[in-house]
């Protein structure tokens, strides 16, 4: 299964462009590109990806209540884990606006935020990782309502900074992939 994952978005996610590159949502310019959203908006792929993902949350920490992460590089995921929860112990989809609300209850978090009984027993969820600002935006509103989230976890870490930023505020980021899983092999560093 990850192997088939991994084969899948070399083939319809991950781009490579030495002469122009991409530009990054950090704002940074890559010859790397990843657009997961093709491999996640993909049934059979997203269903791999949070299969892959499940079982490493659970293996790092089985108490785990909820898995979030900003919208919408994380949404497929937060939500497809969720669903594969329900074979065990529920686990709860938080998702995180990326601004709050103008209307209503004006709120950033959205979800059961009540039905996590420890302020660790929530794990964040990206698709990629370069720098950790996605990941990081929000671990701050997790923050500010009470909980400590402990790990990260993504899809591909671009190995551009993110671990280390992740690591400043003691969040652990375990990847599936590297960029290194995808590097073209002329281009092997």
């Amino acid at each position: 299964m990850k192997q088939e994952l991994l084969n899948f978005i070399k083939r319809e996610s991950y781009k490579e462009n030495f002469q122009e590159g991409f530009r990054l949502a950090s704002g940074k310019t890559s010859p790397y590109y990843f657009d997961l959203k093709q491999t996640l908006f993909h049934p059979v792929y997203c269903q791999y990806a949070c299969k892959l993902l499940y079982n490493l949350i659970l293996e790092k920490d089985p108490r785990v209540q909820a898995v979030s992460g900003l919208t919408m590089g994380s949404d497929p995921l937060v939500y497809g884990i969720a669903q594969l929860s329900l074979q065990g112990s529920s686990i709860f989809p938080i998702v995180i606006r990326k601004k709050e609300k103008d209307h209503g209850t004006q709120k950033r978090a959205e979800g059961r935020l009540q039905e996590i009984t420890s302020p660790e027993n929530i794990v964040l969820i990206d698709d990629v990782i370069t720098t950790g600002s996605s990941t990081l935006q929000a671990y701050f509103v997790l923050k500010e309502l009470g909980f400590r989230p402990k790990y990260a976890f993504c899809v591909v870490d671009r190995l551009e900074g993110g671990r280390e930023n992740l690591a400043k505020h003691n969040v652990e980021l375990i990847p599936l992939f590297t960029l290194q899983d995808f590097k073209s092999s002329s281009y092997m560093v």
